[in-house]
């Protein structure tokens, strides 16, 4: 076709369209969705319109699909021998809930694996990172509208409401936080880099830098470095390079702040570098940091909830009993556990019991208006959780934001099935659902590093009751066997 002197060739958008399963698109955007009723629905229409396929699809000879039912199976002899009430039980069938639609997604996931070729999973599953990307963008850009500036993350008017608050406000396509989002990305860094879709990458990284989840950096930067030693030729080291130019630039261009903020935490480790609290600011000046009305608001609640749920010298005695408490909520969150089983020897085994120690489903049971709604009425905290992690939560979320970190935070995947499903679960975990994706993993692309990051990301945030990364991370390694090993 000729227009204006130049010659223009009609592209055929059918082939491509084609080669995208549309279903298994539609299910991960479900699944990562912030809300948990879409995820249901996503499970849900699936398993009504083709439960018989997936069940033929040979899901149930794949060892990692028992790690899910094994743990469910492991809250049912806790709950035999724990005190039963109408909350507890309550609690107990959301924390069941939790682990059936895992076990459900991931046999789903498993059949659109074995329905599909190769090149149709990966040209769907690069749309989709793509995607989370785009979403990205457009979350920073709509960012950058609202404060007037083309640079947020320095933008210093309105009391610092972006400043180095930019980065949470950045969504993926899920529209969930600003981690799940940047995990994403940190996984379709991987994911691209070593199918050779170099601009993708970058653009996956970019935008991963965008929510500013320092955490989720480092973790990339630790596999990045991997890479570069064990599994990568000249020219993707020289990527690699790129990549860490290009974040270098970044930290020092564009977000100076972040990086001083990881030195400020890094400092605590050392007991000499403890957290000092911000004097509050009177007539604060307009470039001057004033708290977040939202921010000051969930303090005062989590004042609220902790002065009328414990004695007045429960602070006093947790800051005598963990002397290092200024270095990091995560520091005293292990010796916690630690102590707990010193204590109590014969829970080791088997653990607490689900929702009873660390886990999502013990701070949405605990009715704190922060993860969901959860009736107040309906409330169940179990002694151990309460007398532990809660106050751990509590103690640092009700005091300033410079508090509200993730260095201040319990949760892990790890320190969940340790102290809530015992040695007995962890071993489980380790036998059934990490062995199952670590064997053969040399002869993957992408697997193995995606592998190293998602073991990392364990240390954090309660993953597999969040119903969002882990199936997007069992999608990419079961996709990656199909084409490497089949």
């Amino acid at each position: 076709m000729k227009w204006g002197g130049t010659i223009y060739r009609k592209i055929d958008w059918k082939p491509y369209l084609l080669c995208i399963d549309w279903l298994l698109l539609l299910f991960l955007a479900g699944m990562v969705n912030v809300k948990l009723y879409v995820k249901i629905l996503a499970v849900v229409v699936l398993l009504v319109l083709y439960w018989r396929r997936v069940l033929a699809s040979g899901v149930a000879g794949q060892r990692y699909i028992w790690f899910y039912p094994a743990m469910l199976s492991l809250a049912m002899v806790n709950l035999l021998f724990s005190g039963v009430s109408a909350a507890s039980l309550a609690a107990f069938g959301m924390g069941a809930c939790y682990w059936l639609l895992a076990l459900f997604a991931a046999a789903i996931v498993f059949w659109f694996v074995r329905e599909n070729d190769p090149q149709r999973l990966h040209r769907t599953l690069g749309v989709f990172l793509l995607l989370n990307g785009i979403c990205m963008l457009a979350s920073f850009v709509v960012v950058c509208y609202h404060a007037g500036v083309v640079n947020p993350y320095t933008y210093e008017g309105e009391h610092r409401r972006y400043f180095i608050n930019t980065g949470d406000m950045i969504t993926g396509v899920g529209l969930d936080g600003s981690v799940s989002a940047a995990l994403i990305g940190a996984f379709g860094v991987l994911y691209f880099f070593y199918r050779n879709e170099w601009r993708a990458s970058l653009f996956c990284l970019v935008t991963l830098l965008l929510a500013g989840s320092n955490f989720v950096d480092m973790m990339l930067i630790v596999v990045l470095l991997f890479v570069f030693i064990f599994r990568s030729d000249r020219l993707q080291k020289s990527r690699i390079i790129v990549s860490f130019l290009l974040m270098a630039v970044f930290w020092a261009k564009v977000s100076p702040q972040n990086g001083t903020y990881v030195t400020e935490v890094m400092k605590r480790v050392d007991k000499e570098n403890v957290y000092v609290a911000p004097v509050p600011i009177p007539h604060a000046r307009d470039h001057e940091f004033v708290e977040r009305k939202e921010v000051v608001r969930k303090e005062e609640v989590m004042r609220s909830f902790r002065d009328t749920n414990y004695p007045g010298g429960m602070e006093d005695s947790f800051k005598l009993k963990y002397k290092n408490y200024n270095r990091s909520g995560r520091w005293v969150a292990m010796q916690e556990m630690a102590g707990f089983f010193a204590e109590h020897p014969m829970r080791l085994p088997l653990g607490t019991g689900m929702g009873r120690f660390s886990s999502r489903l013990a701070f949405k049971t605990a009715a704190l208006g922060i993860d969901g709604g959860y009736p107040a009425g309906e409330r169940y905290i179990d002694p151990f959780f309460r007398d532990n992690y809660l106050f751990l939560y509590l103690y640092y979320h009700s005091k300033d934001e410079g508090q509200h970190s993730v260095v201040n935070k319990p949760d892990s995947v790890y320190g969940q099935l340790l102290s809530e499903y015992g040695l007995v679960g962890l071993l489980l975990f380790v036998v059934l659902y990490a062995a199952y994706f670590f064997r053969n993993s040399r002869g993957l692309t992408y697997g193995l590093p995606v592998l190293l990051l998602m073991g990392m990301a364990f240390f954090t945030e309660y993953w597999f009751e969040q119903l969002s990364i882990v199936i997007l991370f069992e999608l990419l390694l079961l996709s990656d066997k199909k084409a490497n090993l089949s």
